[in-house]
């Protein structure tokens, strides 16, 4: 019995499985490249719109905190402007509690 033949044969479909595992695993991996591309783009929209309306938001509400700021501070400001002011009764008053020492 001739075995040669059929050890080609069985060494030729080796090689052939080995050239289809190949491909399948080129097929896999590419795909799986396409998969990640494809959600990291997704991810980088979501991400990107996300973060606009985060900073959005927080560039209204620092505005609108600022702008209260301001009102306190013009307000306060207003309130010191309308204090009387009584230089004498100030100065009489240091004078007092202050006395100068003439040595």
């Amino acid at each position: 019995m001739n075995e040669q033949p059929v050890l080609r044969h069985l060494l030729q479909v080796e090689t052939e499985a080995a050239v289809l595992v190949e491909d399948a695993e080129a097929e896999a991996d590419r795909r799986l490249a396409e998969g990640e591309k494809q959600n990291r783009k997704r991810y980088d929209e979501r991400y990107g719109r996300e973060f606009a309306s985060i900073d959005e938001e927080y560039t209204k509400k620092r505005a609108a905190l600022e702008a209260a700021y301001q009102q306190e501070l013009d307000a306060y400001r207003e309130s010191l402007n309308a204090l009387a002011v009584h230089k004498e009764r100030f100065s009489a008053l240091v004078a007092t509690l202050l006395p100068l020492s003439n040595s």
